[in-house]
């Protein structure tokens, strides 16, 4: 059953999902918590988030269900990229693409970000979207904004019900036995697949063809000369995804 989304506001925090680990007790589930700016945003493998003013940046917690499994918390990245392109099209209808694991890419530029993580019995999604903002000159052939897009500025309130809303829809579906159907959606807008990529897993590095995401949520990779020589499909749940830049002569 879908709750009301209250937004907590901050005008500066360290982290939303830092706080969220911390308090996630005095709130309720899918509570907001969300900030104007953000002095020690997360990003995955520890990196920092780059953080600016125009930005939605917002996190919220799932509790854990007794009806799931792991690997259904294992679908919340995925969940959480298609909850993210379902609530942003209601806004404005771009052609959003979701780069498994987690971020939100439109014309080939990244638009948002997504970090989940799991303290005792909650699991937290934190998204960062590029929404009234302007990239700096740096970015710029890697990001992008909503407004830097269409010259428009949005309410990010909204923007931000919009989101958490299909994310309680998904998670109800997840729980209702339609998750193929959610995969199903995945990929239609799958990024990746068909590029030239390199997954970084470690100390490991596999180059291929990305394919589906799998029914598991991992990546599948055509690699040309597996260790027998003949091309294989393999998947992967886990990695930092490269795409390969192919000149064409």
């Amino acid at each position: 059953m879908k709750k009301n989304i209250k937004l907590y506001k901050f005008n500066e925090i360290d982290s939303t999902n830092e706080y969220l680990r911390k308090n996630h007790k005095h709130y309720e589930e899918f509570d907001v918590i969300c900030a104007r700016t953000q002095t020690h945003g997360k990003a995955r493998r520890q990196n920092d988030w780059v953080s600016m003013d125009g930005m939605a940046l917002f996190s919220f917690f799932l509790n854990e269900r007794n009806s799931w499994k792991i690997e259904d918390y294992l679908k919340l990245p995925l969940i959480a990229g298609l909850a993210v392109i379902k609530g942003l099209r209601k806004i404005e209808n771009l052609e959003y693409k979701f780069k498994w694991t987690n971020d939100v890419y439109v014309e080939n530029m990244k638009l948002c970000g997504i970090l989940m993580e799991k303290t005792e019995n909650a699991y937290i999604v934190g998204i960062g979207i590029n929404v009234n903002n302007i990239l700096p000159e740096n970015l710029q052939n890697k990001a992008t904004s909503l407004t830097q897009l269409t010259n428009k500025k949005y309410e990010i309130d909204e923007v931000i019900k919009n989101i958490v809303l299909e994310f309680q829809t998904l998670c109800e579906n997840l729980e209702n036995g339609f998750w193929k159907d959610i995969l199903k959606e995945i990929n239609q807008i799958n990024y990746l697949k068909g590029k030239k990529i390199e997954l970084k897993l470690g100390n490991e590095t596999v180059s291929g063809t990305a394919q589906n995401i799998d029914e598991n949520g991992e990546l599948e990779i055509l690699i040309e000369k597996a260790d027998n020589g003949k091309p294989e499909v393999r998947s992967f749940s886990v990695g930092e995804v490269f795409e390969k830049i192919v000149y064409s002569s």
